[in-house]
């Protein structure tokens, strides 16, 4: 990849802009109803009407948040459970050890990356809202090097990114176009493009327009992502490969090298541009060296409702439910707090000499009470007795027990231990556990496929970062590291040259195991 110069305005600025305006306008009531999703499992979950009233009143306002342990059951559950890719040839240039060597380098990249934090922020998002996003990029070693590599991060803001409307597949790999809005520090700015007007990128949408991401020593910039085909002539070579004619040279190449053309077809040249751009300016600009947009989405539910697309975790159809308990248990709480206390029945005159102990009694747990037999007027008078306060509604407490089975019913969370009355055995409660995580299995499933793309993306990229003679770390199926050395030239016995594990050659392909 070649770094490219500040350049004069580009009217992809516009682009950038409208496309930015189109995904956000088509995807509003997603974003709206997330960003509602999400504070509410974090424990806003009383109406701000409701709530301000009560405060007015100095009446209790409790929040028990229930919907939060439900949602890391099931991501917990997918973390303890994570599948790892496994890279197979394709053609009869693929090599069996090349394939072990190239799962061991994106095993190193997984690890290098830290990857499981990107997969778990995106899965998290992705049960709690709807939809959460892992980010694939390249960046050099070191300063001072020429290599690069390859890593894979969280999307913490699910919301900074606009995604292709058009795309339909479950792990984005039909995505033509993606912009991302990001970060940078003013003064990191000016150091890495000296005389670029600062203007932060100010179009934003749902999520993403906040204040607290607005700063004075901070710039919000864009990256842009999208899609160009060329039309372009395919040729069928007479040593079984096909390729485009690059330049006029072309077949003079073939006729020196005794190659022939024998078909050729009408097609297209796809490229993924990238540019990093504020609202005036295109501070960045080359090709991304893959076929794939390296943002992945993961999602969580969706639905086709008409023209419409509506994403949401399991969050979104147990949030009444979740109030109701929350308004149930602040009104069980609050008859009790208000119901009167214990108090002695006695006649006159029995606590005289002991006033204090007996009006402290309710408050004190002193080791005994003495009263008189007798009442004011020396009559002998009965025992003390305490008169007990009301028990708490029963009602109130039935239809907060009701209303929290409602919410294991929404969210599809059991304990198996309640769903068969009487003694079970160990296989049985598996066996209901596993009917149990069948309920919430698409979210295990479509990170899966999102993970199997972010796999896919990297064995497309491979053969562009490391295309030189260079010694990497790979790690193996039992975790253990080892060094080898890729595209190694080497002369056999017979004297002919050779590469060793050449992983610019062969097409490979990647399935979950």
């Amino acid at each position: 990849m070649e770094d490219s110069q500040l350049s004069d305005y580009d009217p992809r600025i516009d682009e950038a802009k409208t496309f930015l305006r189109l995904a956000n306008d088509a995807d509003t009531m997603n974003r709206q109803e997330a960003l509602e999703d999400l504070k509410f499992v974090n424990g806003d979950q009383w109406p701000v009407e409701l709530q301000n009233s009560r405060n007015l009143e100095s009446r209790p306002v409790l929040t028990i948040n229930k919907l939060d342990g439900f949602c890391r059951q099931v991501v917990n559950q997918i973390r303890q459970q994570r599948p790892r890719p496994k890279v197979h040839g394709m053609n009869s240039d693929a090599d069996e050890k090349v394939a072990e060597v190239i799962q061991g380098v994106i095993r190193h990249i997984e690890a290098n990356s830290n990857a499981d934090n990107a997969y778990d922020t995106a899965a998290d998002y992705a049960v709690r809202m709807g939809w959460g996003f892992i980010r694939i990029r390249t960046d050099y070693v070191s300063d001072d090097s020429f290599d690069q590599e390859i890593y894979i991060e969280p999307v913490d803001n699910p919301f900074t990114v606009y995604y292709d409307i058009n795309s339909v597949m479950p792990d984005g790999s039909d995505a033509e176009r993606c912009l991302i809005t990001t970060m940078m520090r003013k003064k990191d700015f000016e150091k890495e493009y000296p005389g670029a007007e600062i203007d932060s990128f100010t179009q934003r949408g749902t999520g993403d327009s906040q204040s607290e991401w607005i700063t004075k020593e901070d710039i919000r910039l864009a990256e842009y992502y999208y899609t160009v085909r060329e039309k372009a002539k395919l040729y069928l070579l007479s040593d079984g490969s096909a390729t485009f004619a690059d330049d006029k040279d072309f077949f003079n190449r073939l006729a020196m090298a005794g190659i022939s053309v024998i078909d050729e077809r009408e097609s297209y040249k796809k490229t993924i541009k990238y540019k990093k751009l504020t609202a005036i300016v295109v501070i960045e600009e080359r090709d991304w060296p893959s076929r794939y947009i390296p943002i992945v989405p993961v999602y969580g539910r969706h639905v086709v409702i008409g023209d419409k697309r509506k994403k949401f975790g399991m969050v979104r159809h147990a949030k009444d439910a979740q109030r109701m308990y929350n308004f149930w248990q602040t009104s069980l709480t609050e008859s009790i707090a208000l119901a009167p206390k214990a108090k002695w029945l006695m006649a006159e005159g029995q606590e005289e000499g002991h006033e204090m102990d007996w009006a402290q009694a309710n408050i004190k747990s002193t080791p005994l009470l003495r009263y008189k037999q007798t009442d004011i007027e020396g009559r002998p008078a009965p025992v003390p007795q305490r008169l007990q306060p009301e028990p708490p509604p029963a009602g109130t407490m039935a239809a907060a027990s009701m209303i929290s089975d409602d919410m294991k019913a929404l969210m599809g969370v059991f304990d198996p231990a309640q769903l068969q009355q009487g003694n079970v055995s160990g296989k049985a409660l598996n066996g209901q556990q596993q009917q149990v995580d069948l309920t919430n299995f698409d979210f295990y499933d479509n990170l899966t496929k999102s993970m199997c793309q972010v796999a896919r993306s990297i064995l497309d990229l491979i053969p562009k970062i490391y295309d030189t003679q260079r010694v990497v770390r790979i790690i193996g199926a039992d975790g253990a590291p080892d060094m080898v050395t890729l595209n190694q030239p080497v002369q056999t016995a017979e004297g002919l040259s050779k590469v060793l594990n050449d992983v610019t050659v062969g097409e490979y392909d990647v399935v979950m195991d």
